[in-house]
C-alpha cells in the first residue's frame, strides 16, 4: 500500500513542477526547431518593434504559441530570444545567479504570461499562464 501511495505522490508532484506544459500531446517542445517554420509569422509578431504588447496582434501571437508551445522544453536563454525577442523581455535583478525573465502579453482585459527564472545561461524553470481579467 506505501508503494502505491509513494508513486501517485511522485507523479502527482511530477505532473505539478512540470512547468508550462499540459496533457496535450501535440504541443510541440519550445526546443525543437519546427517552431520557427510552424510560427514563423507569431514570432516576427513577437519580434516587430513596431508593435506594444497590449496590441492585438501581439497578444494573439503570444496566445497562439502557449497553445501549441510546451515552453517547459526550454533550457537556454537563447531560445527565449529566438521566440520572442528582447525587446518585450522584463528581466528581473540577478540574486544568486539567478534571474526572471517576464514576457506579459495584454488585450483588452485578457493577458498571457510567460515566466522564465535563469541560471546564468540556462533555464531552470518556466511558468506560463492565460487569464482574463
Amino acid at each position: 500500500m506505501k508503494i502505491k501511495l509513494h508513486f501517485f505522490l511522485a507523479g502527482l508532484a511530477i505532473m505539478l513542477l512540470s512547468g508550462c506544459s499540459t496533457s496535450q500531446s501535440d504541443k510541440l517542445p519550445a526546443g525543437d526547431i519546427d517552431i520557427y517554420v510552424k510560427y514563423q509569422n507569431e514570432i516576427a509578431t513577437l519580434h516587430n518593434p513596431a508593435l506594444r504588447t497590449d496590441s492585438e496582434l501581439k497578444y494573439d501571437a503570444a496566445l497562439t504559441l502557449y497553445k501549441n508551445v510546451d515552453f517547459s522544453f526550454v533550457r537556454e536563454v537563447a531560445t527565449l530570444g529566438k521566440i520572442f525577442g528582447a525587446r518585450d523581455a522584463h528581466i528581473g535583478q540577478k540574486k544568486f545567479e539567478k534571474q526572471t525573465i517576464i514576457y506579459v502579453y495584454r488585450y483588452k482585459g485578457k493577458r498571457v504570461r510567460f515566466v522564465f527564472i535563469r541560471y546564468n545561461d540556462a533555464i531552470i524553470h518556466a511558468e506560463c499562464t492565460d487569464e482574463i481579467k
